[in-house]
C-alpha cells in the first residue's frame, strides 16, 4: 500500500481559479472503488495500491483535457514503505502522538 500526493495544474485557462478543474478531477476519482482520499488545500491524498493509485492519477490528469484545456501540469509524490502498513491516518495519528 502506498500514499501519493497528487497535484494538477491546468495551464491556459480563461480564469486563474483551479477549483472547476479540481472537481472534474475528484469526480473520476470518486468512481475508483477501494481507493481511499483525502483532498488537501494543495493536493489530493491516495492510498491504495500502487498499480491502482498510478492509474487513477493518471485518469485525473487526462480528464482535465476534456475541459478544453491545452496543458495540464501533474505532480505526484509516493510515499512507498515495505517495513510496516502505511496509511493517511496512521501518518497523521504519529506525528499528533509526538506533540503531547
Amino acid at each position: 500500500m502506498v500514499i501519493a500526493e497528487v497535484s494538477l495544474v491546468p495551464m491556459g485557462t480563461k480564469t486563474p481559479s483551479a477549483s472547476k478543474y479540481v472537481a472534474k478531477a475528484l469526480k473520476v476519482l470518486r468512481k475508483e472503488k477501494g481507493l481511499k482520499y483525502q483532498l488537501t488545500a494543495m493536493g489530493t491524498l491516495l492510498e491504495g495500491d500502487l498499480n491502482e493509485v498510478l492509474e487513477v492519477a493518471k485518469k485525473m490528469h487526462q480528464c482535465l483535457f476534456d475541459e478544453d484545456v491545452k496543458r495540464v501540469v501533474s505532480t505526484i509524490r509516493i510515499d512507498d514503505r515495505r517495513d510496516k502498513m502505511l496509511t493517511i491516518d496512521y501518518k497523521v495519528e504519529s506525528v499528533m502522538k509526538k506533540l503531547k
